[in-house]
């Protein structure tokens, strides 16, 4: 509930902002040799930038396949992995939104605010028990990327980039279910926010394009894939966990 009242309070300034800007306002100039009057080119100039996407609000979602690369802390800390190395991957979704900015005609910036999740899963399963688990890991996070941009036309732009993902803690998760031998399944959720490095930071990887409507809106498509610098874990704990994600994000784009 509380990242949906954020994404609208967020979309709501922004929103609320670009009706008050006036960007590629014509006027012209007058011919003194043929006494007509002629389109100032700077003007022309301005308004073809801005429907090139000048600048622009967003909001994604992003669907990966989440992993994690974990091996043992080592010295008096560490431990085996144990049944940890039978993780598998895990699908995630995560949502933002941001600004765009196109600095020049092939360099295109943006950065804004995402709420992130990474996990992993665990399934074992015997002749009549079975043991299952879901880890999420939450983290509020600010994208900042730099894309070379190229346009086909005036409805289609791709583009391919990168940058980095600074990220804040959020929470951990761990869906957990079970059956016993006696055919009974339980399930339980255990959720902490102790033992876990309160900043995290990944590089980002994306390519991919927009779609411009005559609106004014866009549609955004694109892979992208993140990879986690430093441990999800404190210094003192058991293993040196990093996450991994290779996805893809799709949303709405509106050119101010």
């Amino acid at each position: 509930m509380k990242e949906i009242v954020l994404f609208t309070a967020f979309l709501f300034l922004f929103f609320n902002g670009q009706s008050q800007i006036l960007i590629g306002e014509e006027y012209s100039t007058t011919d003194k040799n043929l006494g007509t009057k002629k389109p100032n080119r700077k003007s022309d100039s301005l308004r073809l930038t801005t429907q090139d996407g000048g600048s622009a609000v967003y909001f994604s979602a992003n669907w990966s396949k989440s992993f994690r690369y974990l091996e043992s802390n080592g010295g008096f800390y560490g431990d085996s992995l144990g049944l940890r190395a039978n993780e598998t991957s895990l699908n995630t979704w995560s949502y933002g939104v941001g600004i765009r900015n196109q600095l020049s005609k092939h360099l295109m910036w943006d950065g804004g605010i995402s709420f992130v999740n990474n996990g992993e899963s665990y399934l074992f399963t015997g002749k009549d028990t079975s043991f299952a688990y879901q880890t999420y890991y939450k983290y509020i996070a600010m994208p900042l990327r730099l894309n070379y941009t190229y346009s086909i036309g005036s409805s289609l732009k791709i583009y391919v980039g990168g940058g980095l993902l600074p990220q804040l803690f959020s929470s951990y998760r761990q869906e957990r279910h079970w059956t016993t031998t006696k055919n009974y399944t339980e399930k339980e959720t255990f959720k902490t926010k102790t033992g876990y490095n309160t900043f995290a930071i990944s590089a980002l990887f994306n390519a991919g394009f927009m779609l411009n409507f005559q609106n004014n809106w866009s549609l955004l498509v694109s892979p992208e894939a993140r990879i986690q610098f430093n441990s999800s874990y404190t210094k003192i704990a058991e293993y040196v966990h990093k996450n991994r994600a290779f996805g893809l994000t799709f949303g709405l784009v509106r050119n101010l």
